[in-house]
């Protein structure tokens, strides 16, 4: 038998033995932002993958049974226990032109999370005799950045949130969110409760098909500087695999610089290397802060 038809052999009986067992067992590697999943076989990443409706929620980590078929890969649903879904108890809504009667509570304001609604009637409990008055927990705030700038070889590079070096792209890129004065502004006054900021990698092919942790920074920009600018008090985010989106906690000293202006912004930046590769898309950079005070 020559080499050309012993290939082919070989490929008749890989689809013959694909369509005599098409299903297969993996874990989702990661959950994109689009709905779809990207999945671990082995050691192969397989992104893109989408999934019937059936299996949700959908988590990182789920092991899936998956289906082959002309079009490609296709999750069935979560092998494993079924969801449990918390079902909150009935409300007794009643609707009328005049007072109610009883021992009904005005409420100033109304909040929903997750099928529960909270009623907020005032400021919080009254004070004790010779106590200051209590002020209520200030909200969140969510700060979008009024620019971000990329840097590659020293010198701006667009606009393009990227990190990392490509074999297309020797230079690593650094990059930096910028928020002017806005952060310390928020800040000002409170109790920083805790800071988290979202990084989100585009679905686009590019980098290792695997995930790539984002290695953040903060900087002392206000505006996009003309060359690049320095990340310091560095840390790591989690992996996010390619159409991923995670908010990532700042640890609580950088967060403290961010809240009193000694810092401006956050950044990423990494050197070269394809596991440090990552484009992020628009939407990165929001700045998320909650409030003890």
């Amino acid at each position: 038998m020559s080499d050309a038809e012993s290939d082919l052999a070989a490929l008749v009986r890989a689809e013959v033995e694909r369509q005599m067992n098409p299903f297969q067992i993996m874990q989702v590697s990661s959950v994109r932002e689009d709905g779809k999943v990207n999945l671990q076989w082995g050691e192969t990443i397989i992104n893109d993958v989408a999934a019937n409706q059936a299996y949700n929620p959908r988590a990182e980590g789920d092991v899936v049974l998956v289906l082959q078929h002309s079009a490609g890969w296709r999750v069935m649903d979560k092998i494993g226990g079924p969801v449990e879904v918390d079902i909150p108890e009935p409300v007794d809504l009643t609707f009328g032109d005049g007072l109610p009667a009883g021992d009904f509570v005005q409420v100033n304001s109304v909040f929903m999370k997750d099928g529960a609604i909270y009623g907020l009637i005032g400021e919080g409990p009254a004070p004790g005799p010779g106590e200051p008055p209590r002020k209520s927990k200030p909200k969140p705030v969510t700060l979008d950045p009024a620019s971000t700038a990329a840097y590659r070889d020293g010198r701006r590079d667009g606009s393009r949130p990227a990190q990392g070096a490509w074999p297309s792209y020797p230079h690593p890129y650094s990059s930096v969110f910028l928020y002017g004065s806005r952060i310390a502004a928020a800040c000002e006054g409170k109790t920083v409760d805790s800071m988290q900021i979202r990084v989100a990698r585009t679905s686009k092919y590019h980098g290792v098909s695997g995930k790539v942790r984002p290695r953040l920074g903060l900087h002392d920009e206000t505006s996009p500087p003309s060359k690049t600018p320095k990340l310091t008090n560095r840390w790591d985010g989690p992996g996010l695999g390619m159409g991923d989106s995670k908010w990532i906690t700042i640890p609580a000293s950088q967060a403290a610089r961010l809240a009193s202006g000694a810092s401006r912004g956050v950044g990423i930046g990494a050197g070269t290397g394809k596991s440090n590769y990552m484009i992020a898309t628009e939407g990165s950079g929001n700045l998320r802060i909650k409030f003890k005070t």
